[in-house]
């Protein structure tokens, strides 16, 4: 019976968590699920074929967008986005926001640092010599992407605080659409350059996908639509 009752309250509970995050609690565990899926992949050589053919494709352009994605690939280094943070998070400070503070710290600043951890766990080398273009030989690790899961965070801790803070409709509509470019512009110079192979781009995407979903769900459980604290059932006997 103890055993049966413990599963039930488990059950409860679980049933509980999955309607007050409704949104987030997905997210996080689908991002998580399709980047472990991604980085198997990559561990076994499965996903050689597809980085090859998507290298190849973006090869063509070289020469043709250089300035370009050389600018993209400077915007999402580490000291741009850690400038833009420690910014960030002195302006939230100096208007009292400081539950949005720490959530940026959290956001932003986590996800810079697992990615520090991911690629010490996999330990996935960069791409060779004859791949990199208008860049210096690259030492440091391969997966997933820093440029990419640094810019990824940044953006959607960004976009998650000008939605707390009720920042104006278009404010919020132009930070998605910019961030959105700004993402996809710092992933496609990673690759453009050589920098990173395709599947070390799109791991990057998905961490600090799942990551910024799960610091969202946790510190603000009512933002998304449908999300929020499950209802209390009135207890047996009570007056109405």
């Amino acid at each position: 019976m103890g055993a049966f009752r413990s599963l039930r309250s488990l059950a409860a509970f679980l049933w509980r968590l999955c309607r007050r995050h409704r949104w987030s609690l997905p997210l996080t565990i689908g991002a998580v699920l399709c980047f472990v899926r991604l980085a198997s992949e990559m561990q076994e050589g499965e996903v050689d074929a597809f980085d090859k053919l998507l290298l190849g494709m973006v090869a063509v352009w070289r020469g043709s967008l250089d300035t370009l994605m050389l600018g993209c690939t400077r915007w999402g280094g580490v000291l741009p986005m850690t400038v833009v943070s420690a910014g960030i998070v002195l302006l939230l400070l100096l208007v009292r926001r400081a539950k949005e503070a720490r959530y940026w710290v959290f956001g932003a600043g986590g996800g810079l640092l697992l990615n520090v951890l991911l690629k010490e766990l996999f330990h996935r080398a960069r791409p060779t010599a004859d791949l990199v273009y208008l860049l210096p030989s690259l030492s440091s690790l391969s997966f997933p992407s820093g440029h990419t899961m640094g810019t990824t965070s940044v953006v959607g801790s960004l976009v998650v605080i000008l939605h707390v803070v009720k920042a104006p409709r278009g404010v919020r509509l132009a930070s998605i659409l910019l961030g959105s470019a700004a993402i996809v512009g710092v992933g496609v110079s990673r690759v453009y350059l050589g920098a990173h192979y395709p599947s070390d781009v799109l791991g990057g995407f998905l961490a600090a996908a799942a990551w910024v979903s799960a610091v969202t769900g946790s510190m603000y459980p009512r933002l998304l639509p449908g999300e929020g604290a499950a209802p209390v059932t009135a207890r047996a006997g009570s007056s109405s």
